[in-house]
């Protein structure tokens, strides 16, 4: 009985042995495949003195918790029969597979069993090994000496002496190696080598525990490329599986965008060993790291592949295990290389007496991210075998990428003088150009430019009704013929004042008839339309018109003094601008239609100017996928510096409708907003999804209803979520066509949409679903490369020209194909499920508030720019269909009002965070930078019940909590010195109908903005809500 001391390799292995619940997670196993049937009594006898002559596979592990050794003696052969019903290959693999799950008792039993598969006509070994006892090279002596005695025993006897040398020779070598120095130079070598290599990247992006149980793709290579690759190594004196992997480092380059590509490598670990004769565990892992330059050919590439190969041939015996905590990669989801390759060129003929046999590889072992083995067999031909970790790789994946290295390596063959990066940027372009996402091909459109369709309905039908306002006096209407000769006079009128084809011209107007034709104006003059809201901060103002660089605004008296101390350019009162002339002469295609301004990370707003090409196009788009016809009637909702304004007013004036100007009266109510969309006979509504949301809750409530001839509802500037989905189609109105609709203001209002009345609302996300006609779309992963999931990029006529003051920011161009096409990067991350585009959110922290985009980086600069505030962080919250912006601040300035109110005067509502939390100093990572995720952990962690005077004190304020995003709250608190907002008022109201089943208006909180008062008065509602059902009933 013999005491052995563990390797390194396998005191890893028992530690994870250890660790790991799963004990069987480091067993492997082969079958040797007869061509016939063995003498049973004779392979088993020679199987018996095999493992008998095996230091490593007879006896056990002792642990007496100061070490562990291994125990060599005599053990009774755990070794089973078992009849298979047919000779099928894979009714032993079934078999094997299954036993392989059976863990060993490593410190009761030897780490091996073994099995005889009969079927009728042929015989399998089944040999089952746990890792810590032998690697495939391992295996391969014991197989090799279990032919030689079988052959021995069919000639009568089996009395050769042992081919093995011994498990002490190995330990020796071990211990001299650290002695000699040897393992210190390895571990300077591999310290210079990969000290400050990039994140290690694989084929896939997902990251798992490693497993036991792998998925495997099995693929011959084809005689074509075998035929090219042997024969091109021939040809220049190369090794073929440095070619291979020189296409296999291009494919990885490929797949994760980095030039770095750093794979592992199989090492037997034995040549110039004492351990070529011993079966044990000995085999390592060799990380190779590869920079392959652009300008390589092929051969290059090989050169380079085989140079960097016999660099780190020197030091293979350093433990990958030891490497791994010399660089602090031990634990998590670190490694210390990406794909896993070994490469068998060879495979001797394996004779067991009369018999030949083949080897079925079963598992060797368990799988971290993805194991590639190539390994030619017999007859010369090679097969590759991808096992991948069922946590981070599909079988469709493992496909694909099997797929890609045979046509990229065969492609680099068959012009083996392109370079490497002349060969990625090819292939990236076709890829691209195949993965293109178009709307439906029954959608062919024709762009007619948007006033040119104004004057043929004016011209075909003057007398259609355009444009309608409701006003105490009754309603306003102008027909086709008014609207375009007001139009063309108010266009005369500035070109008389001054203004020139190109200039900027600001629009600051209520929602009135004037506005309307004062958009149509600036476009028929040949100016750029420039819209602003009045309602928002005189600063920010003031920026627009700065970074617009407007020349002219056209106003109204009550706006006009508000931007008298920032405007000095011309300033016109809209009512003035009256002609006897007529002018029509707009710009076209590349020339700016118009500006729209957005939320910009650097704390300006950022000015989109989009071409009338890009608005053409869309208002035809528009008016294809949403039916919009001149029956139509669109309620015009958004306010005119919203994006949303362009898709109502351009696309119903150019498609014959009806334009319908919304009143305040409407947003008073849900039940209001509903009994008036039904009263003017709104067809099409546009709303913000946050609007719809509230829509939703009063329908459920039972506080309003889907207005009858509503045949459109078309929502967008936030996702939706599917809760609210199913209670809009529990209403039973299926003929309401519901669109969710995406879009960023840089592809001119919307670019994708999805009919949600008939989609499944159990979905975690709802899809955003297809472009509209004529624009595309592509899902772009790591290294630029079409992907199942990643960032969306947009491609087509509604792009916009770009940035004001020449900022590039997210447009760019991108090779699709043979041509260099214009894209915008979203920033959006999406996924493509049943063929339609499913968002899943930003790649950044942007956020969407009602629908406004808001880039949190603006709202901090303006944070920091305020007394007090020393470090601020901005992070965008949902808490069930309720959007909130949240402010984190440290600095001396505690008084969460007084910041707000000095953002006031430089943000919009939307964008002025809500609820503030206060730190002495904001939390840190390691690496210095503001931690987020920490914040944000604390933030969701948080809560606070309110405690206030009264009930009815309670359940308001528990509503104003949640949709103000307070954390605390007084009676004496005022709403709209909270931070209460437009919208947040409407959600307000709608949330205290279905709370207390009264009809409460938009007004009462204007009129009673107190918490205490507001409490009071609603109770006096209550009240006198009870005594009318007591006189009914």
């Amino acid at each position: 009985m013999n005491r052995f001391p563990l390797t390194i390799p396998q005191q890893g292995l028992w530690s994870g042995h250890l660790l790991n619940d799963d004990k069987a997670m480091f067993n492997t196993a082969e079958c040797i495949a007869f061509d016939g049937k063995v003498e049973a009594a004779v392979l088993v006898a020679a199987l018996a003195k095999a493992v008998g002559e095996c230091e490593a596979l007879k006896g056990h592990f002792e642990d007496d918790k100061e070490a562990v050794c291994f125990v060599s003696h005599e053990l009774p052969l755990a070794y089973e029969e078992v009849s298979l019903e047919h000779d099928d290959e894979t009714l032993a693999r079934a078999w094997a597979w299954a036993d392989l799950r059976r863990p060993f008792e490593l410190t009761q039993e030897a780490p091996c069993r073994f099995a005889l598969l009969r079927g009728p006509g042929r015989d399998y070994l089944y040999s089952c090994v746990h890792h810590i006892a032998l690697d495939g090279f391992g295996t391969t002596l014991l197989f090799q000496r279990i032919a030689e005695l079988y052959a021995e025993g069919l000639a009568g006897e089996m009395n050769s002496p042992s081919p093995f040398g011994s498990l002490a020779e190995v330990l020796a070598e071990e211990a001299s190696r650290e002695q000699s120095g040897k393992n210190a130079a390895a571990r300077a070598f591999w310290q210079e080598q990969l000290q400050g290599w990039p994140e290690v990247k694989s084929f896939g992006e997902t990251r798992a525990p490693i497993a036991a149980e792998f998925i495997r793709e099995s693929r011959p290579l084809p005689a074509a490329l075998w035929q090219s690759l042997t024969g091109f190594a021939d040809e220049h004196k190369l090794g073929w599986p440095d070619l291979l992997l020189a296409g296999l480092s291009a494919q990885l380059s490929l797949s994760s965008g980095q030039d770095k590509t750093l794979l592992g490598l199989m090492m037997m670990n034995r040549i110039g060993s004492a351990s070529l004769t011993v079966p044990c565990m000995q085999m390592n892992i060799t990380p190779l790291a590869l920079t392959l330059g652009e300008e390589l050919d092929l051969a290059g590439a090989a050169g380079a592949v085989a140079k960097a190969k016999r660099g780190v041939r020197k030091h293979q015996h350093y433990r990958y295990e030891l490497l791994r905590r010399d660089l602090g990669l031990v634990g998590g989801d670190k490694r210390l290389f990406g794909p896993l390759v070994n490469i068998m060129p060879f495979d001797h003929a394996r004779r067991f007496g009369p018999l030949s046999a083949h080897i079925l590889n079963i598992s060797a072992g368990p799988v971290e991210d993805l194991t590639i083995e190539v390994q030619v067999g017999v007859d010369g031909q090679p097969r590759l075998d991808l096992d991948a970790n069922p946590g981070c790789y599909q079988q469709g994946d493992l496909a694909a990428i099997a797929d890609t290295l045979f046509a990229l390596l065969g492609r680099w063959l068959a012009e083996p003088a392109r370079t490497l990066g002349t060969l990625k940027a090819d292939w990236l372009a076709e890829q691209r150009a195949s993965a293109l996402i178009a709307g439906p091909s029954h959608e062919v459109i024709k762009a007619r430019p948007v006033l040119e369709a104004l004057c043929h309905f004016a011209a075909q039908t003057p007398d259609k009704i355009a444009l309608i306002q409701s006003t105490a006096q009754g309603e306003a209407r102008f027909s086709y013929e008014a609207l375009l000769a007001r139009s063309e006079q108010m266009a005369a009128a500035l070109q008389a004042a001054g203004v020139a084809p190109g200039d900027k011209v600001g629009v600051m107007l209520a929602r009135t008839p004037q506005a309307i034709f004062a958009q149509l104006a600036v476009l028929l003059a040949g100016a750029v339309y420039v819209p602003l809201d009045p309602e928002q901060p005189l600063e920010r103002q003031g920026h627009i018109l700065r970074l617009g660089e407007v020349k002219t605004l056209i106003t109204q008296a009550e706006y006009r003094h508000k931007l008298a101390s920032l405007f000095e350019g011309r300033t016109l009162l809209a009512g003035d601008l009256v002609s006897d002339d007529r002018l029509n002469q707009p710009t076209a295609g590349r020339a700016v239609a118009y500006l729209m301004f957005t939320s910009g990370s650097t704390g300006l707003p950022k000015g989109v100017a989009v071409s009338h090409g890009a608005l053409d196009h869309f208002a035809a788009a528009a008016r294809c996928r949403y039916h919009l016809n001149e029956e139509a009637r669109m309620l015009q909702f958004a306010p005119f510096n919203f994006d949303a304004s362009i898709e109502e007013v351009f696309a119903t004036l150019s498609a014959g409708a009806t334009l319908v100007l919304r009143t305040d009266a409407l947003l008073e109510s849900m039940p209001a907003f509903a009994a008036g969309v039904e009263q003017m006979g709104i067809t099409h509504l546009d709303l913000p999804t946050a609007f719809w949301n509230e829509w939703v809750v009063a329908l459920t409530a039972g506080q309003a209803h889907i207005p009858a001839g509503l045949t459109t509802v078309i929502i967008g500037g936030e996702a939706v979520y599917p809760e609210q989905l199913a209670q809009w189609q529990r209403q039973g109105r299926s003929d309401v066509r519901l669109f969710n609709t995406y879009g960023p203001t840089e592809t001119t209002v919307v670019v994708t949409t999805q009919e949600l009345q008939q989609e499944d609302p159990s979905q975690a996300q709802l899809p955003i679903g297809l472009p509209l006609p004529g624009m595309q779309a592509l899902i772009l992963g790591a290294g630029e490369q079409p992907a199942e999931e990643g960032e969306l990029v947009l491609l087509g006529p509604q792009l916009a020209n770009g940035y004001v003051g020449g900022v590039q920011g997210s447009f760019d161009t991108l090779r699709v194909g043979a041509e260099l096409m214009p894209v915008y990067r979203t920033g959006d991350r999406v996924r493509l499920v049943s063929g339609r585009l499913v968002y899943l959110g930003r790649r950044d922290n942007e956020f969407k508030i009602s629908g406004y985009r808001i880039q949190p980086g603006e709202v901090e600069a303006q944070l920091l720019a305020l007394p007090g505030v020393d470090e601020a962080c901005v992070q965008g919250v949902s808490i069930g269909s309720v959007r909130r912006l949240v402010a984190f601040v440290a600095g001396a300035e505690r008084d969460s009002r007084v910041i707000k109110a000095q953002l006031a005067r430089v943000l919009p509502a939307a964008m002025i965070p809500t609820d503030y939390r206060h730190y002495d100093q904001l939390p840190r990572t390691g690496s210095n930078k503001l931690d987020r995720k920490a914040l944000l952990a604390a933030y969701q962690a948080g809560g606070e019940a309110l405690t206030l005077g009264s009930e009815t004190e309670n359940r308001v304020g528990a509503i104003w909590q949640q949709i103000l995003g307070l954390a605390t709250m007084a009676p004496t608190d005022n709403f709209f010195e909270l931070g209460g907002q437009s919208l947040q008022t409407i959600q307000i109201v709608n949330r205290l109908g279905a709370e207390f089943g009264v009809q409460v208006k938009v007004s009462d909180v204007f009129d009673h903005p107190r918490l205490d008062d507001f409490c009071r008065f609603l109770d006096g509602l209550l009240a006198e809500d009870e005594e009318s059902v007591e006189m009914v009933w």
